[in-house]
């Protein structure tokens, strides 16, 4: 008994091939499918009602040549603007490094500038004021790839307690660092 119990599993298919043509497989049911309801069937084909196809977005080779086409920021000329152009130039290492953190986020945050019709420019402020590192904290406590101090994620819905902060968190935080950049654009028409 006992070594039959542990031979099953090894056992397979023991019949022979004269007695596997031999067995007749069993009738099997017939099944008909149902002709389908008269109200589909008037539908396939038609669009949803109160639905609008959007026209496919254009297709860009990188996410860097779809952020430039569609930059709407003047260039500022400047002492500081050169000296930060400076600054970068020679650093190359450090752009790449921080391009490659980006890159986990920036199409979220180019997303949702697109749906909010806002310039494609401010998906480069993460870079500059965090490197994109949703764990970067400042000395006055801002925390997060959009560096909120705590007073202003709060008044923009960010939620702080001891488990979580929303300012690293980079959904969150993005949804309001777009609005909070809304209310500036109102309040002093420019970017």
């Amino acid at each position: 008994m006992a070594d039959s119990f542990f031979s099953w599993p090894f056992s397979g298919n023991k019949s022979t091939p004269a007695e596997q043509a031999d067995e007749q497989p069993e009738a099997q049911q017939e099944t008909t499918i149902a002709d389908p309801v008269p109200e589909q069937s008037e539908r396939i084909g038609q669009p949803a009602p109160n639905w609008t196809p959007t026209p496919a977005p254009l297709s860009y080779d990188s996410l860097w040549d779809r952020m430039r086409d569609n930059f709407a920021i003047p260039n500022l000329d400047s002492a500081l603007v050169r000296e930060w152009e400076q600054y970068y130039a020679a650093r190359p290492e450090q752009l790449y490094r921080i391009s490659e953190r980006g890159k986990r986020y920036m199409y979220h945050v180019v997303d949702e500038l697109e749906k909010r019709s806002m310039p494609l420019d401010l998906a480069l402020l993460p870079m500059i004021e965090s490197a994109y590192n949703p764990r970067a904290y400042s000395p006055a406590h801002a925390s997060g790839i959009w560096q909120f101090i705590p007073s202003t994620g709060k008044n923009y819905g960010l939620e702080q307690t001891w488990w979580y902060d929303g300012r690293r968190d980079v959904l969150a935080a993005t949804e309001a660092a777009l609005d909070y950049l809304n209310y500036l654009y109102g309040l002093f028409g420019d970017w």
